[in-house]
């Protein structure tokens, strides 16, 4: 099964980490414009695209909460409101084309699972252990946290996740 992340960025000038990750692959690339984020999923046909962006405006909703315990911030913050509308925008494009897009925190599944590092980078580690290979070198904080989206969404498909309102985030005890 084929997955994708996306650790969006809230502006187009800025670089979205994008990951793929099918059997024990992962690739790993950078874009800026929406355009070439969604040529990126599109040529790649996952089955489901795990995005790094509150992918609502609502800011009662309990995942801001429940995930501020883990580094969220709040869709208060003007800069979270436009990374917001932009997910929101490159969600409904790739749903119209039949593929399911989760919302997820990848700093929450990396503190969850107890992998979380810093520097960012150093958890490609975690994969490697893991199995995984890379098909090329993780080159940023925005690549990693693409890829531990896409790996959330694999343990979605798993049946290894629950949802906080609408945020996937892996259950806790897994092994």
């Amino acid at each position: 099964m084929r997955v994708a992340g996306i650790d969006l960025a809230a502006k187009k000038d800025n670089i979205t980490g994008l990951c793929i990750i099918e059997e024990k692959r992962i690739i790993t690339d950078r874009k800026k414009s929406d355009e070439d984020i969604l040529s990126f999923i599109f040529s790649n046909s996952p089955a489901v695209v795990a995005i790094d962006a509150p992918l609502t405006l609502s800011t009662t909703r309990h995942a801001e909460k429940y995930l501020k315990r883990y580094g969220a911030m709040s869709l208060k913050i003007p800069w979270i409101r436009n990374l917001a509308i932009r997910g929101m925008r490159i969600a409904k494009n790739i749903k119209e084309h039949k593929i399911e897009v989760i919302e997820v925190f990848p700093t929450a599944t990396a503190k969850i699972l107890k992998f979380y590092q810093k520097p960012k980078k150093n958890m490609a580690e975690y994969f490697v252990d893991q199995g995984f290979s890379f098909e090329n070198d993780v080159k940023n904080e925005h690549e990693i946290d693409a890829v531990i989206a896409a790996y959330t969404a694999l343990l979605y498909l798993e049946n290894k996740t629950h949802s906080i309102d609408g945020v996937i985030i892996p259950k806790k005890l897994l092994k």
